[in-house]
């Protein structure tokens, strides 16, 4: 309706329903109170998304009543696949040849996430019958369920015109949600058939809204002639049939991005091995979108769940049990902090120059603390650095995190820089001399990234009070 609010309330009040409608339907069918202090909050997002994404949506949850300590983020494509493994064959659709759940040790597959916002694919390695390594970054795009939704919307727009539409979306808003969930269904069951008319409501306040607002005064059946769908749509009374070829057409651009990634990870030297796809995700379940992945890797078994909708659901609830199942990752950046370093005449720049208690120094420098494409174990410390402080009577020490999408940056602002947050440690007694040492220490292993700091002289810690988000 074109107001503002900011995002991160949005999603507080998201998850504060999902929270308390789920505490409400538990207690109606159990004996006993449940109490929120029983429970362990999973809360499920893409693995595509950055260090910073993944912060803000712990940052809603505990917005939204969730404690920290009682909430685990999960990466929506690792949580299926091990839905998957634990499938027995005759609960999976596959192209007759296997399903992952019987994968030996050692098995490369990939993992096509596709939701309705983003397309999430990751590589694993079978490691035992209910544990995975990562074998490659996780990778995707916005390519999901949505881009077929604005394509029709597009649609929607040449039959009517962009103002009609846009007025129609605010003035009968039921209307256009009704008309939007018919697509939905219908947009679930395209490419059953091959030839024929697909069949929806059309809202006759929309009809009305254009016979009446319309710069041309046309009816409707006339703007139906000169769109550029002409005889594949066809409107009767409140009935819109489009012809199946149209509808495909929607899909179209949806589905070359998702095949052309695919294929364009498949040429990678690490992919040789990689024995099938497994489709998970609402999107998943589209026929056309099937069909296409079919089409384009014939020689790969195909795997898809009975329940692909809700494979990651049910995978994070095995994880929030276990989250010990993913055994190693891939860093998709490399870590850093800014650093001061003794400045150098015509190896730095002028303008990074400062004055400090030890001599000149460059500010800002990218302080490299692990490298991208690094395999890490969740549990396990990857950083363990010690840095001095500066200058006398120094209260304290902060470092602000840096990610890097490059393996070697010279200066956290340099393209493809993103700082991630600042972690602050107080020294209670200031010393008289430079040189106080902090230990820096990161787990990056799992799912967010956990930092401490120590202070060597009086053993004080900080763990993870970063602020990382945005």
């Amino acid at each position: 309706m074109g107001k503002e609010l900011f995002a991160v309330d949005v999603f507080a009040m998201s998850i504060k329903f999902m929270v308390d409608d789920m505490i409400a339907v538990v207690n109606q069918r159990l004996t006993g109170i449940i109490m929120e202090t029983d429970i362990h909050w999973v809360l499920t997002v893409p693995a595509i998304w950055s260090d910073l994404a993944k912060q803000f949506m712990r940052h809603a949850a505990i917005k939204a009543g969730i404690a920290t300590e009682r909430l685990t983020i999960v990466l929506e494509p690792e949580a299926a696949s091990l839905y998957c493994r634990h499938l027995p064959v005759v609960t999976t659709v596959t192209d007759g040849s296997s399903t992952i759940s019987e994968f030996p040790t050692g098995t490369k597959y990939m993992v096509l996430d596709a939701g309705g916002g983003t397309i999430d694919i990751t590589v694993q390695e079978v490691q035992s019958q209910y544990t995975l390594r990562e074998v490659r970054a996780a990778n995707g795009g916005d390519w999901g369920g949505t881009m077929v939704d604005k394509a029709f919307e597009n649609f929607l727009i040449d039959l009517v015109g962009e103002t009609v539409f846009t007025t129609f979306k605010h003035s009968e808003t039921e209307d256009w949600l009704h008309l939007s969930r018919g697509f939905e269904l219908k947009k679930q069951a395209a490419g059953i058939q091959s030839e024929g008319n697909v069949t929806m409501h059309f809202p006759v306040s929309l009809i009305d809204l254009f016979e009446t607002e319309n710069e041309r005064k046309m009816n409707i059946k006339d703007a139906k002639v000169v769109s550029k769908y002409g005889k594949t749509i066809e409107l009767k009374r409140d009935k819109l049939k489009i012809s199946q070829s149209t509808v495909e057409k929607l899909f179209e651009d949806s589905i070359q991005q998702i095949v052309k990634h695919v294929q364009k990870l498949m040429r990678d030297e690490r992919m040789a091995e990689v024995k099938a796809i497994l489709m998970v995700g609402g999107y998943s379940e589209s026929p056309l979108l099937q069909h296409a992945i079919k089409l384009a890797f014939s020689g790969i078994h195909i795997v898809i769940p009975q329940e692909a909708s809700s494979a990651v659901l049910r995978g994070a609830l095995i994880f929030g049990h276990n989250p010990a199942t993913i055994t190693e990752r891939i860093l998709k950046y490399t870590y850093g902090t800014d650093l001061y370093q003794p400045f150098l005449e015509g190896k730095h720049q002028e303008t990074k120059r400062m004055m400090t208690d030890a001599g000149d120094c460059c500010a800002g420098i990218f302080g490299k603390l692990i490298e991208k494409e690094l395999r890490v174990t969740p549990g396990e410390t990857q950083v363990k650095r010690s840095f001095c402080a500066l200058s006398k009577k120094q209260t304290g020490m902060y470092f602000n995190i840096f990610v890097s999408e490059e393996s070697n940056p010279t200066y956290v602002d340099d393209k493809g820089c993103t700082k991630i947050g600042t972690i602050r440690i107080k020294f209670e007694e200031p010393d008289d001399l430079p040189g106080r040492t902090v230990n820096l220490t990161m787990l990056l292993g799992g799912t967010e990234i956990i930092v401490e700091l120590e202070d060597e002289k009086s053993g004080n810690k900080v763990i993870n009070t970063a602020e990382f988000w945005g």
